[in-house]
């Protein structure tokens, strides 16, 4: 009776530990987001939530403080309420020295953004099982905003009971609307003059923190809605900004640097490494400079920009030392063309050719940009409004490696070969330890093939002691193999993976993960040799 007690205290142990671990930090009982498009340009967007703390951590650290980001020359922030209900129903109303306005962090070191502000609501009156209120608006004048533009995950970093999305929109305004990642239905109502779509999503679960998320969150709720009359539209707006103002000095400039280079390749190095090495990037959203950018030439003459002001930037000094250039902007492929205004923007790339060969760089990397790797998870579109197919291709990787094995680095007898790796690739995504189920797609940075060959010189009479055996593994979703191969005092090592695709499911993480945990095993990166 007594390890029959035992068991059951061990269990119920278990099933507590299991319960306490599971539980969230903190719950949203509602979260509401909307936003409206006056006759006459302005906007407001509103926001409330009830939030009930757990944890510690949630009251101390996560939820302790909300951030609004705003610019009072064209925006103004209202408060409709702020407080917090504790546990045996006294309400702490937020004060006002806990309503505080600072310098938002990606504005610190671009002064002439210095202008944006950060409102941080302090939440007073903190304890666990109390619950915050917070509503409010930011009300936008109008010609700020060039149209309606929205771009928003409907999911917080803890589960939400009941998460509403509303937008209004003058009744004769053109206006296209996309929920992703939800089976949502959108309630439609019309009043004299406006017309207002909502959706009400219930028990949304928290953010993942799963590792390798996919980059543009298929599965995760999204709404994307824009009143742009079409996407040649919204892109027009861009464009104008990139070619407002004189180019002459950037034109001149570009001309100067790139005077030594030897070819085109020379050229283009020589701009980026300027963009890159010589100019800070101000990593300030699109959408927080009300989709402006400053004329090259102040740009050029601050050292520093934006990412949309450096992508300019680049263009026109790559065509001013004689190269075609091109931006291209991308959007995920999961949005249907009809919502792509500017909020939905993830990359700004610039095209060029050399050698014969299309070339998309950033002014934010020396690296040439691959949006090739993505295939058809992106969707890249000129300016016009023009989309621009891409070739989906694999990343390739081919390298040969030396090492040398002798009797000077024998351990009681036995000398440990370890092969190294390579900086590229596969051993530097961080998948060395691989949990053995996986919750939600799976994405790897690329589809790949890469081989790897080793070539071991043996000296001082060293034996092999692994056996040189063949390793296969081979799935629907790729392959890999090593081969150790003797031949005479040198010894052939050569390994290679392939995996066909980026994304994976649950149920076929199971065999991706065979593959990669095949590449990454330990043993088969060891050669023993015995003196």
């Amino acid at each position: 009776m007594t390890t029959l007690h035992k068991l059951i205290g061990l269990i119920a142990l278990l099933t507590w530990t299991s319960a306490a671990y599971a539980a969230p930090e903190a719950e949203y009982g509602k979260v509401s987001k909307s936003w409206t498009l006056q006759t006459d340009g302005s906007q407001e967007y509103r926001y409330a939530m009830e939030l009930t703390l757990f944890t510690h951590t949630a009251m101390n650290s996560t939820y302790g403080e909300s951030f609004i980001l705003y610019n009072p020359e064209y925006q103004e922030v209202k408060i409709h309420h702020s407080y917090t209900r504790q546990v045996d129903g006294t309400i702490i109303q937020t004060p006002d020295n806990a309503f505080v306005e600072v310098l938002p962090r990606f504005a610190a070191d671009a002064p002439a953004w210095n202008h944006l502000k950060e409102l941080v609501v302090v939440h007073t009156g903190l304890e666990l099982g109390a619950t915050i209120y917070l509503d409010y608006s930011v009300q936008t004048k109008a010609g700020y905003y060039p149209a309606l533009d929205i771009y928003e995950f409907l999911q917080e970093t803890s589960p939400v009971k009941e998460y509403r999305a509303t937008v209004s929109v003058p009744e004769n305004a053109p206006f296209e609307w996309q929920l992703t990642g939800s089976n949502a239905q959108v309630n439609e109502t019309k009043q004299p003059g406006t017309k207002t779509f909502s959706y009400t999503l219930r028990n949304v679960p928290a953010s993942s923190r799963e590792p390798f998320q996919p980059q543009n969150k298929e599965n995760v709720p999204c709404l994307a809605a824009t009143t742009y009359g079409s996407p040649a539209q919204a892109l027009a707006v861009l464009n104008k900004e990139l070619n407002k103002g004189q180019q002459l000095e950037a034109i001149g400039f570009a001309e100067y640097i790139t005077e030594q280079g030897k070819d085109d390749q020379e050229k283009a190095d020589l701009i980026r490494k300027h963009l890159v090495q010589n100019m800070a990037t101000a990593a300030i959203p699109l959408v927080q400079t009300g989709y402006r950018m400053r004329d090259m030439e102040t740009t050029l003459r601050s050292a520093y920009g934006t990412v949309v002001e450096k992508t300019g930037l680049l263009q026109v000094m790559l065509k001013a030392a004689g190269l075609p250039a091109e931006i291209l902007v991308l959007y995920p492929g999961n949005l249907q063309e009809e919502v792509h205004g500017l909020a939905a923007i993830k990359q700004l790339l610039v095209k060029t050719r050399i050698n014969r060969e299309d070339i998309y760089l950033s002014p934010l990397s020396l690296a040439a940009a691959t949006p090739a790797y993505r295939g058809d998870l992106d969707k890249a579109y000129k300016l016009s409004g023009e989309e621009w197919a891409i070739l989906p291709s694999p990343m390739e990787i081919s390298e040969k490696k030396e090492l040398t094995v002798n009797a000077k680095q024998a351990q009681n007898g036995y000398v440990v070969c370890t092969l190294p790796t390579i900086p590229s690739g596969i051993d530097t995504w961080g998948m060395q330890a691989l949990n053995s189920k996986r919750n939600g797609v799976f994405e790897i940075p690329a589809p790949l093939r890469e081989e790897i060959t080793y070539t071991i010189k043996v000296e001082d009479g060293l034996q092999l002691q692994t056996p040189a055996q063949n390793q296969s593994i081979e799935n629907a979703f790729g392959r890999f193999t090593q081969t150790i191969t003797p031949q005479g005092d040198q010894i052939e090592v050569k390994r290679t993976i392939e995996l066909r695709q980026s994304q994976y499911t649950p149920k076929e993480y199971s065999e991706l993960r065979e593959l990669v945990n095949g590449w990454m095993s330990p043993a088969g990166r060891t050669l023993l040799f015995k003196n």
